[in-house]
């Protein structure tokens, strides 16, 4: 379990997580990052990244059901496997969580070094299909690898 989300981690998700996706024949893949973390991190204080961490998985917890597997991946980046669910059902449903996560507000720390009276988290997120008896790390490995090259500025909702 992962200690600032109280999420399971991508090793779960490779495990025992992929043992209840693989029940479906089709599942969309979400793979998000929180493109500014590092930023408020530098600028600002960990704590702050730490509480933006929790807040971001607290909302996503609390808006998907308990049969799609979440977990922090790693750093700024969470999954979502929709099991059985097609990737088109997913897009509104992820612009709404985008929409909710965006609005979060934390005030900075006393040692903030930055001009923002507030901090917000900016979201980048990749969907992808994936398939039954397919490798879903080469499905994770190319959302990651997306994201991780995207330009920082971006913060969209993509198909890979």
């Amino acid at each position: 379990d992962d200690l600032y989300s109280g999420l399971k981690t991508a090793e779960y998700l490779y495990g025992e997580g992929k043992k209840e996706i693989d029940a479906y024949n089709i599942s969309a893949v979400c793979m998000m990052k929180i493109v500014n973390l590092e930023e408020i991190n530098i600028n600002g204080s960990r704590n702050v990244g730490n509480a933006i961490i929790s807040d971001v998985s607290d909302i996503i917890k609390e808006s998907i059901s308990n049969k799609y597997i979440f977990v922090r991946y790693m750093g700024p980046k969470f999954a979502i496997v929709f099991s059985g669910v097609d990737l088109e059902a997913v897009e509104e449903f992820m612009k709404t969580v985008k929409e909710k996560t965006e609005a979060i507000k934390i005030a900075p720390a006393e040692d903030y070094k930055g001009d923002e009276t507030e901090v917000s988290p900016k979201l980048n997120i990749a969907l992808a299909k994936y398939y039954k008896g397919t490798a879903l790390v080469g499905v994770t490995q190319k959302l990651e690898e997306y994201l991780d090259t995207a330009d920082t500025s971006e913060s969209n909702i993509n198909y890979l």
